[in-house]
């Protein structure tokens, strides 16, 4: 993390390069009063006019309106529009679209290279820079921010080599270089200071401060930073301050200062979501995901984690990486092409002068000539074949570079998903509950992905235990949010206003979830949402109530007592399996939205119990063609009977296990069983 140039200065150095012909002390609400009533005929003002409304806004989509405008008449003019691609870059950089930036730049830098204006193409590779610092590309980022330098010195521009030298501090603070970075902070902090430019100034401090963080000199960063963040308060620099103010939370986290730290980092976050800077919202919501973790409030960082991924996913796509690395090899092939064709039409010229002469001299001086043009026109093919191979060579570094970046990516990825994953298997019922409860008991939860769309859920209210095992829509990451609403429902519902009949709790659950997703019932509307099987034990009076919805109930019992339900499979012996099924809708917008049918029945002791997703039914045997299916599911379940409820576990892995073979897993598992005492 580190503070970058803000737009104000950014253009402040620009308009220092290209002058606007503008009528003087012309607001930006006059100017864009004469544009729109047509009150500009010269094409050429109204060209300078729209580049001053960029240069002056504060919105980043007004400034690429106003480029986009500028840019197609400046195209109409057959004019150079350097100057408005370098707004428009502004205005994406700064709204986080930074291969779109990246274009824009590289095509500034085209045309200022070609009208030989040094400055201007300095100050573009800055900008070049900026937009490989926020795509934490930093050897890009170092090899035009080191162009720069080289042309501010030739042309020893104080000021601006100043604010490149700056930048290459943050390059090489973002290198791990802290020494080097440190004592460029310092010395340009020193040159800003004397020159009265506190901002730039309090970007030295707040720098300086982050490298005294990365070498665990704390109290020195918390110095720096709080002196940063007082001068650009002042000066009404909301970047700068929240990015600081992030920053600042990493170190009272460090300090043990946890509910300060999470106190600046939302304060930090919501600057970042109200002003629209997706990195800082991605860096802020990744301190708040750490500092809720460490004070034990999992949901809120699983909040966080979830809001990290979002961001890091936008900001570090690949389209985005690879983009940004074409444009820069389009930019560097099209240079060294124009440098080819200036040598080629030099060689025309030459070649033309040659022949003429050749006219007035004998015939063996021409033959001498031709040869001497073949044997020079052979070493400028070996040349120009040389310089394709080292091109070549370079691309493909470059390319295992980018291998790499995305490797670290996907391992930060999936290191995020397994942090879900405990943050879900916390909230889960625990196996002591489950023990207490429901006394011979097993679950089988096999996710298909890292986490589950699959959940179970169990509560004990008044001496009656509510157990609902869920299916959620989708699975992985989805799956696991719908999991997560439906467990926090399900506790709402449950233990906050104490409902234990099982109907009650699912029309209440449907109606929370249709609130919760916003569904409407519309043609064309995504039908989340999820099938359930919900039962109520009443150990004391003997009683089960059951409730589903798309999913029944399974029961095992002896031949001798009451049937229940429909008779589904016999053994060979005296045990019987019947369903008790569940209603013909889910949980969540349907066509059909009637009340969930009511079943309570009489146990008794030995009766087992099964509450089950489509998971294991589904399943594709090794060859995958067939389903495991629900009739060689029953089947196995009444054979396993005569077992204790821990080996039937053990046996339907083992199955399951033996019919997949060597092939995937197509959905999450889940069977819980229970029997009773």
């Amino acid at each position: 993390m580190f503070i970058r140039l803000n737009l104000s200065i950014l253009i402040s150095i620009f308009l220092a390069i290209n002058t606007l012909h503008v009528v003087n002390c012309q607001s930006p609400d006059s100017i864009l009063y004469l544009i729109n009533h047509g009150q500009i005929k010269d094409d050429l003002k109204k060209f300078n006019l729209l580049c001053r409304l960029a240069s002056n806004s504060v919105d980043y989509d007004t400034i690429i309106k106003y480029s986009d405008q500028a840019i197609s008449l400046a195209e109409k003019l057959n004019i150079n529009p350097s100057q408005a691609y370098v707004y428009k870059g502004f205005g994406c950089l700064n709204s986080g679209k930074l291969a779109a930036a990246l274009e824009c730049f590289m095509k500034a830098a085209k045309y200022y290279e070609a009208d030989k204006n040094r400055i201007g193409l300095a100050a573009t590779y800055t900008y070049i820079t900026e937009a490989y610092v926020q795509q934490e590309n930093f050897n890009n980022a170092k090899y035009y921010l080191k162009n720069a330098v080289a042309i501010f010195r030739e042309e020893e521009d104080t000021i601006k080599l100043a604010s490149a030298l700056h930048n290459l501090g943050y390059t090489n603070y973002s290198m791990g270089q802290y020494d080097t970075a440190l004592v460029l902070f310092t010395e340009t902090g020193k040159i800003y200071q004397k020159m009265g430019n506190l901002t730039e100034y309090a970007f030295c401090l707040g720098n300086s401060g982050l490298v005294y963080s990365r070498q665990s000199q704390y109290q020195k960063a918390e110095e720096y930073l709080l002196r940063a963040i007082e001068i650009l308060n002042n000066q009404g620099d909301e970047r700068a301050v929240t990015q600081f103010m992030i920053e600042y939370a990493a170190i009272l986290q460090h300090k043990g200062k946890i509910n300060d730290g999470i106190a600046t980092a939302k304060s930090g976050f919501y600057k970042a979501k109200k002003n629209n800077y997706l990195e800082f919202q991605r860096d802020g919501a990744y301190r708040l995901s750490k500092l809720y973790q460490i004070s034990a409030r999992y949901d809120s960082a699983f909040f966080y984690q979830t809001l990290y991924l979002n961001a890091n996913d936008s900001i570090k796509s690949f389209k985005n990486i690879q983009k940004m690395a074409d444009l820069r090899t389009e930019f560097e092939v099209a240079r060294k092409q124009s440098e080819v064709e200036v040598l080629e039409k030099n060689k025309l010229i030459q070649l033309i002068v040659i022949i003429g002469l050749g006219l007035i001299l004998l015939l063996a001086l021409g033959i001498i000539l031709l040869y001497y043009y073949s044997l020079k026109r052979s070493k400028r093919m070996t040349a120009v074949l040389d310089e394709r191979r080292i091109l070549l060579e370079k691309q493909s570094l470059e390319l295992k570079e980018q291998r790499e970046v995305l490797r670290q990516q996907k391992e930060e990825i999936i290191s995020s998903i397994n942090y879900a994953k405990y943050i879900q298997s916390s909230i889960l019922p625990q196996e002591e509950q489950l023990e207490s409860l429901l006394g011979e008991h097993f679950v089988l939860y096999k996710p298909k992905d890292i986490v589950s769309g699959d959940f179970y859920w169990i509560s004990n209210i008044e001496n009656k235990t509510v157990l609902a095992a869920a299916d959620c829509t989708g699975h992985g990451v989805p799956g696991a949010f719908m999991s997560m609403l439906g467990m926090a429902l399900l506790n709402e519902i449950v233990n906050k206003e104490y409902i234990t009949h099982p109907g009650v709790i699912l029309r209440h659950l449907r109606k929370e979830v249709i609130h919760s997703l916003q569904q409407k019932g519309e043609r064309g509307e995504q039908k989340d949402g999820m099938d359930i099987a919900l039962c109520t034990l009443d150990p004391e009076n003997m009683k089960l109530q059951f409730a589903g919805a798309n999913n029944p109930l399974y029961l095992i019992r002896k031949a001798n007592l009451p049937e229940v339900g429909l008779l589904r499979c016999e053994s060979g012996g005296d045990d019987r399996l019947y369903e008790i099924k569940g209603d013909l809708m889910p949980i969540g917008i349907n066509d059909k939205m009637a009340n969930f049918t009511f079943h309570e029945i009489d146990i008794f002791k030995g009766d087992t119990f099964y509450l089950f997703s489509d998971g294991f039914p589904d399943q594709f045997d090794s060859r995958n063609i067939k389903k495991f299916g629900y009739r060689k599911f029953r089947e196995q379940l009444l054979k396993n009977n005569s077992k204790s409820i821990a080996e039937s576990k053990i046996i339907l892995e083992k199955v399951l296990s033996e019919w997949m073979g060597e092939n995937s897993q197509i959905d999450d598992i889940m069977v819980i069983g229970f029997r009773i005492r």
